[in-house]
């Protein structure tokens, strides 16, 4: 696979040619040939296609077509060939590219996210820590797991040991399940146990101590800054400030090491050790229950961490009933029957899984770390694989409370990067006081900025993201949202407000600069008459400090999508420019609230796949809840011959329905 094509573009053609190989094989061969010689004319060189038509018996534009059940074999062993790639170039996405980010110094990341950040004099935003090595298993670990290694490599953690115990929970909880109804789910890790008196611990719902080892007979690691951290007066006193608050405390116990997790998932006796260990643990700190943070590569021990899990899970239910067990996952594993995680299989032994939806972006690619929507893997990919494996209240969305730092060629979207990213914490973000601009693609807003000569883009999550990210979490019914991790966040209010569901979606951004080159993946961006930075946190609303209002239009027709394809309309008597959000997805479950307003008609593009919307009915059009001037445009099937959701941002209408 070259390296040097987008990954976002790759998958984005992968997931396409996925669906219309399933579209032919269970469509019909008759209509699957019409579909394809028209769509052969736009994509000759396509493989997928090709490899179709030859399947179907066509040729460019002839539409000959072989018959009988012999005709769809070719395409159930195509459809099986685009299974197998769509998994790896997800996996590949998700799990295997941070073996690219050997140059970025996990070191400098591990600091930056949670010491100050700012450079004095120069608005540049990261730390000047050295950097660190990596070693070959931390190639698939998510960045908790990065996090936890750096700081692990470093010298003992000091604090106090505890001098008084933790007050147990509130007789409130005896009685209540394993989850809230909307559960706010928060990591504390060790090292932020200093800071942690700050931290708002009154709208969570359950707050996890990251992190003790397990080794690999199923003992816990007594030696490391982790237990430090166990048998702190810190520790105590924040589970004591949260079980005041109504709080669950659970531990989270961690193995990142490839041979430690094939062993422990393989020794018999290691469910039984590791199954009292926790026993233990937990009464000893009056704590709730505990969070599996186990991460490797590959499915051969796939049944191992269900017996281990399911064993661990049944002591400590059996012990108190009360208590919780909830897993961390990665985002795409509930798609990945290779992968490290059988779902359906744990699903059984557990509460809940924290589904780690972050560092889904492309590296090498100045992109979001966590795209709502999009041509690459987002929450919306996560959250319908999901749901589709396991119950949707078994799920908890996890999001991010940091960004990354591209140096790139230019300020604009689009400009390709100079180098590896470095993550940073929210908090640094809104410190540095740089200019905020809103991608419509991926609902996350970014940044821009020089030093020197320099060029960086910063990709980040603000409380605008979060809170179109709790809607969708809503529209699913899962089980809640999550973050990692505590404190990196500034203990900003309007972000915790944001995940509870409270806080409107204000898209109140600068206009974006202009791209200086065409890129794969780039978009272009709205104008906007208003002119906010991020200062400091306002603590309402997740505004920027401004306060002000937008009014958006885009009306440049020859605009094109991260796809490559023109979408346009007529809305408001004016040609609008529509960005594709969430491209021909079976069985989307719309998760766009706001009211109908009327019809967009004139619709045209240059998409093969959306084409036959040219001569259907007018796609109805719904202004988007809490965004000023923000319209959806959808199309569903059977209704339309596609399925699609698009984004127009237009000006505000004075009367009427809004139909053109």
């Amino acid at each position: 696979m070259p390296l040097r094509k987008s990954l976002r573009s790759q998958l984005y053609w992968a997931d396409r040619d996925l669906g219309n190989v399933e579209a032919v094989e269970h469509g019909g061969i008759e209509g699957g040939a019409k579909r394809y010689a028209r769509l052969a004319v736009h994509r000759k060189t396509n493989t997928v296609t090709g490899g179709i038509l030859r399947a179907l018996g066509l040729s460019g534009r002839h539409t000959a077509t072989r018959s009988g059940e012999g005709a769809l074999r070719p395409i159930q062993r195509l459809r099986e060939r685009m299974l197998r790639q769509v998994f790896a170039i997800r996996n590949w996405r998700e799990v295997s590219l941070r073996e690219r980010l050997a140059p970025l110094g996990v070191g400098v990341g591990a600091l930056a996210l949670l010491g100050g950040g700012v450079m004095a004099g120069t608005g540049a935003i990261g730390s000047t820590a050295p950097a660190a090595g990596r070693t070959s298993d931390t190639s698939y670990s998510s960045i908790m797991a990065r996090m936890a290694r750096q700081y692990g490599a470093e010298k003992l953690i000091d604090l106090p040991a505890a001098t008084t115990p933790p007050a147990p929970a509130p007789p409130s909880l005896a009685g209540e399940p394993a989850l809230k109804s909307h559960e706010i789910f928060g990591f504390a890790p060790y090292w932020t146990l200093p800071q942690a008196s700050t931290f708002n611990v009154s709208d969570l719902t359950t707050l996890a101590y990251f992190s003790v080892d397990v080794n690999s007979d199923g003992s816990i690691d007594r030696s490391g800054s982790g237990w430090v951290g166990y048998e702190s007066q810190d520790l105590a006193q924040l589970i004591t400030r949260a079980h005041q608050a109504g709080d669950r405390v659970v531990l989270t116990t961690t193995c990142f090491d490839r041979a430690t997790l094939n062993a422990l998932t393989s020794n018999p006796a290691a469910p039984v050790t590791l199954a009292s260990s926790l026993v233990e643990l937990l009464g000893a700190k009056s704590l709730d229950g505990v969070n599996f943070d186990f991460e490797g590569q590959g499915r051969q021990d796939q049944a191992g961490l269900d017996r281990l899990v399911s064993e661990v899970s049944a002591t400590l239910k059996g012990t108190d009933p009360q208590w919780q067990v909830t897993m961390d996952t990665y985002a795409s594993a509930a798609g990945d029957p290779d992968g490290f995680y059988d779902i359906a299989g744990l699903a059984q032994s557990v509460d809940a899984f924290f589904v780690m939806a972050y560092d889904m972006d492309d590296p090498s690619t100045p992109s979001p770390t966590a795209a709502l929507t999009g041509s690459g893997f987002t929450d919306l990919d996560a959250l319908q694989q999901y749901t589709s494996v396991v119950p949707a209240s078994k799920v908890i969305l996890g999001v991010p409370y940091y960004g990354y730092d591209w140096p790139t060629a230019g300020p604009a979207q689009g400009d390709p990067a100079t180098g590896p990213p470095t993550p940073v914490s929210y908090s640094q973000i809104v410190a540095a006081g740089h200019p905020v601009y809103w991608d419509p693609v991926t609902q996350t807003p970014w940044t821009s900025y020089q030093v020197g000569t320099q060029w960086h883009q910063v990709w980040f999550d603000d409380a605008t993201s979060l809170a179109l990210k709790a809607q969708l979490a809503d529209s699913y019914h899962i089980a809640g949202l999550g973050v990692w991790a505590l404190g990196m966040d500034g203990n900003d209010p309007s972000m915790i407000a944001a995940l509870l569901g409270n806080a409107p979606v204000v898209k109140d951004f600068q206009p974006a600069p202009a791209a200086t080159q065409s890129q794969p993946g780039s978009s272009p961006a709205p104008t906007s008459t208003t002119n906010p930075s991020i200062s400091s946190p306002s603590g309402q609303n997740g505004q920027a400090s401004s306060g002000s209002t937008t009014t958006t239009t885009t009306t440049v027709p020859s605009a094109t999508s991260p796809t490559g394809y023109r979408y346009t309309g007529t809305w408001d008597q004016k040609t609008v420019t529509l960005n594709l959000l969430a491209p021909n997805i079976p069985n989307m479950v719309p998760f766009f609230t706001g009211q109908p307003v009327g019809q967009l008609t004139g619709f045209s593009t240059d998409d093969p796949i959306y084409t036959c919307l040219e001569s259907g009915p007018s796609p109805p059009v719904y202004l988007e809840s809490g965004a000023s001037g923000v319209y959806i445009v959808e199309t569903s099937t059977p209704a339309d011959c596609a399925q699609g959701i698009w984004e127009l941002v237009a000006q505000p209408l004075v009367g009427g329905s809004g139909a053109s």
